[in-house]
């Protein structure tokens, strides 16, 4: 009983999708915006501690349908992580604007995953350079 108990604990252990976090990076030497149409932290299941501070501490301004982040030169800043693979099919933003000076970068559901470039492990960034 203990051996099929071990094989089946083994099993559920490999047998796990693995996750992935996908964060706005601005590694340019000015200072961007981050807008998007929900507060990043209300995905958040737990609203204290260091992480959600990161977040919170970045936000610059917030109105009943858009939030907006203020990101220094070489900061980055979390925007939503999910199980399995990053895909087009699930992006928990109707449209997400990155501003840089007089430019704007429109992420939505259609170019979500040009926008990607993969870090370490199961880290994603949308790079603003």
């Amino acid at each position: 009983m203990k051996k099929i108990i071990i094989v089946l604990l083994f099993g559920l252990l490999i047998s796990c999708d693995p996750g992935y976090s996908i964060y706005v990076a601005n590694r340019s030497q000015d200072n961007i915006y981050v807008e998007t149409n929900r507060a990043i932290e209300s995905r958040l299941l737990a609203n204290e501690g260091p992480f959600y501070d990161s977040i919170v501490s970045k936000k610059s301004n917030s109105s009943d349908k858009n939030a907006l982040y203020k990101l220094d030169k070489n900061t980055n800043i979390f925007l939503f992580s999910y199980i399995g693979a990053p895909n087009s099919d699930y992006f928990p933003f109707e449209n997400l604007k990155i501003i840089k000076g007089s430019d704007t970068i429109r992420v939505d559901k259609s170019n979500f995953m040009q926008k990607l470039t993969k870090g370490k492990k199961s880290t994603y960034f949308i790079d603003v350079n």
